[in-house]
């Protein structure tokens, strides 16, 4: 069997790599399968970044595809958030959902013209490397990345994930109140006191008056 034809020829450029190379991907083995094309437009280097982060990255950890939920894409400067924008929106096959200076939020279709996929690039604030990404997460299963060939974990992601603990770290972040909820009914079981530490937090923010604000919150 030709496996182009099975596939598909998908090329990857990394001009950022040290060394420049054109790379025929036919599969990315910390991927669902069902996501590869969305990975392909995205063109995540684990070097340079772009870098795939969070729930996305939970969700093919545990063998699932991504669904309805968002493939968040982490930077490490400006040009190159600007990069993967334009890439995504050069397909022709792009719909904004939400544009801030918090992150741009992209509906996708694939080639297909059937499957959809959210990518959110966040522009808020930029990163030196991958395990800068996932040290910004404040739950310890959602510090995990991959640019599609390996695993990038926190040092309790691969336990609590395993466990379904849902653990926070300090100092919490404002929206904690919403995530909690969130991996709450993914069948997380919040770990002892964390319940009580959100809830006595007196930055945590009950309600969201924007939907922009409440879908960029991560």
């Amino acid at each position: 069997m030709n496996l182009n034809s099975l596939f598909g020829e998908i090329f990857h450029e990394c001009e950022s790599c040290p060394k420049k190379k054109i790379e025929l991907f036919m599969q990315f083995p910390t991927v669902h399968r069902d996501d590869w094309e969305a990975v392909t437009v995205v063109k995540p280097c684990l070097n340079n970044g772009p870098w795939i982060a969070g729930g996305s990255c939970l969700r093919w950890y545990q063998s699932q595809s991504v669904g309805a939920s968002d493939i968040d894409v982490f930077c490490s400067d400006a040009r190159q958030a600007a990069d993967v924008i334009q890439r995504v929106k050069d397909t022709g096959r792009f719909n904004t959902k939400y544009e801030s200076t918090n992150a741009t939020t992209l509906s996708y279709w694939g080639q297909n013209g059937s499957t959809q996929w959210t990518i959110q690039i966040i522009t808020r604030r930029f990163f030196k490397n991958i395990e800068d990404v996932i040290g910004s997460f404040d739950i310890t299963v959602c510090e995990i990345a991959t640019c599609g060939n390996e695993w990038i974990l926190g040092p309790m992601t691969a336990r609590d994930i395993r466990e379904q603990n849902l653990r926070f770290k300090l100092p919490l972040q404002a929206d904690a109140v919403k995530r909690l909820t969130k991996y709450w009914t993914y069948g997380y079981r919040p770990v002892k006191g964390t319940v009580e530490l959100i809830a006595k937090n007196p930055n945590s923010k009950w309600q969201y008056t924007v939907e922009e604000d409440y879908q960029n919150a991560f």
